[in-house]
């Protein structure tokens, strides 16, 4: 079955130097007696991890350079690259995060059709990378701006022994929002303490001491099916939706004193900090939290920095990963499941002078054999199909793999403008204003990010 696998994916890609042939078709890129250095910014990876990939490239590519620099703060990065591209010069690759593209793809040379087309890339990967990613020109035409190493998502982390002390007819989490609402009247143990809570069920419902709030708002109106805007892109038009409604209410109930779930409050973590709820999370003070891949091992890490400090902790086996809960249950419900994408995705910059060499390198990096390298040094789920299967069954990192399939992203005008309109509009929502008074600012605020021509040019399927 592999090989059959293989050997279609290559019929695919004879044309468009994509994995499988890239090594036969990717050398001598470059003119025998031009030099060409390639720069190569990334976030977060380090450097060990790009150098086998880059020799490999260089190998077959002896005229070709690729030189990698990384960087830690996605923020300053991004003005670094806005600023540097603004003056004709920044990197020939460089990584963006999916919600970034929608403002900033006209700074990008898409791939060139001979190296990879969107029916092709429909064909190797998970719909939401085609969502992303594939975009239509000025002139109308579909293109391809990025080829993803992977796609993160958030799933939910739990403390086995407090499932079983607490609800042992599970042994685990429910997989519905309502069941996880049930779940925390009993994980919770209120005290007289300044916290009021000994354990708490989960945390959830707050936006200044929780790490991920808005992407998991953005979950759940994704999963309560809400319709942010309309077909084209060009208004907001959620104002009055019940489902929007149901979200915000789920959301903020954790967080509610009035509310027989609330589990939340801003004693429980330190909003300056860091760690935030892995804090709590790692020493036992809250059964439950939500994260990407990389919180599995922030938990860890942070077990590992209290156990030095004389703290009580939670010990590490005790720590489980499952797939987000849903709006719907998964097992009754004819809806389908949502899972919130996340991903930063290698793209080639407007300025670069040797787009073609850079896209051939991204080529490369796409393989299945290089792919799956990834995901053993990082553990974040590859974007390609033939993989998926594979991954999942990992004991801890599997369920992320699991989500790949119906991970979903939402276009944003401006992703940081975003997180703080809604965030502020969950902070209302604790100040006891009206959702549907909140609802109606945050549409207002939201529309008048809305360029007149829409966020991006509409997604079309060829389906």
């Amino acid at each position: 079955m592999k090989l059959r696998s293989s050997i279609l994916i290559c019929l695919l890609v004879l044309l468009t130097i994509l994995p499988g042939c890239l090594r036969q078709k990717a050398a001598n890129v470059a003119a025998p007696n031009e030099n060409i250095n390639l720069t190569f910014y990334g976030l977060f990876d380090s450097e060990e991890i790009y150098t086998p990939l880059i020799q490999e490239f260089e190998s077959a590519n002896r005229n070709v350079n690729v030189v990698y620099k990384k960087f830690l703060d996605p923020e300053s990065y991004l003005d670094l690259i806005i600023n540097e591209l603004a003056e004709g010069e920044g990197p020939d690759i460089f990584m963006v995060h999916n919600s970034w593209l929608p403002k900033h793809y006209k700074k990008l040379t898409p791939a060139p059709q001979t190296i990879v087309n969107p029916e092709v890339f429909r064909s190797l990967f998970v719909e939401v990378t085609q969502e992303d990613l594939i975009i239509p020109d000025e002139a109308g035409q579909e293109q391809v701006w990025g080829l993803p190493l992977y796609v993160d998502t958030l799933a939910l982390l739990y403390n086995k022994d407090h499932l079983e002390d607490a609800i042992p007819t599970q042994g685990r989490p429910s997989n519905t929002w309502e069941g996880i609402q049930e779940d925390v009247t009993l994980l919770n143990r209120a005290d007289q303490s300044f916290e009021r809570f000994e354990r708490t069920g989960i945390a959830l419902g707050r936006t200044d001491n929780i790490l991920r709030s808005f992407d998991i708002l953005m979950s759940m109106m994704l999963q309560f099916k809400v319709d942010i805007y309309n077909e084209d892109l060009t208004e907001v038009i959620f104002k009055s939706d019940p489902n929007a409604i149901a979200a915000l209410n789920m959301f903020t109930s954790f967080a509610l004193p009035s509310k027989k779930n609330y589990s939340w409050n801003p004693f429980l973590s330190d909003p300056n900090s860091e760690e935030k709820e892995i804090t709590t999370f790692a020493s036992g003070k809250t059964s439950m939290i939500m994260g990407y891949t990389y919180t599995y091992q922030d938990v860890l890490d942070e077990i590992t920095r209290l156990t030095a400090q004389g703290k009580t902790v939670i010990k590490a086996t005790d720590v489980k990963t499952q797939e987000t809960p849903q709006a719907f249950n998964p097992e009754t419900s004819a809806e389908t499941r949502e899972a919130y994408a996340s991903y930063f995705v290698p793209v080639v910059s407007r300025t670069s002078q040797h787009s073609t060499e850079a896209w051939t390198f991204l080529a490369g990096l796409v393989s299945d054999e290089n792919l799956t390298y990834y995901n053993e040094k990082t553990h974040r789920p590859s974007p390609l199909r033939t993989l998926i299967t594979d991954q999942m069954s990992d004991p801890i990192y599997g369920v992320f793999a699991a989500q790949v399939g119906y991970a979903k992203s939402i276009p944003m005008a401006d992703p940081k403008a975003y997180e703080e309109i809604f965030l502020a509009g969950v902070e209302n929502i604790l100040d006891t204003v009206r959702i549907e008074d909140v609802l109606k600012l945050i549409t207002e605020s939201l529309q008048q990010l809305i360029p007149t021509n829409g966020i991006k040019p509409t997604y079309v399927s060829t389906e």
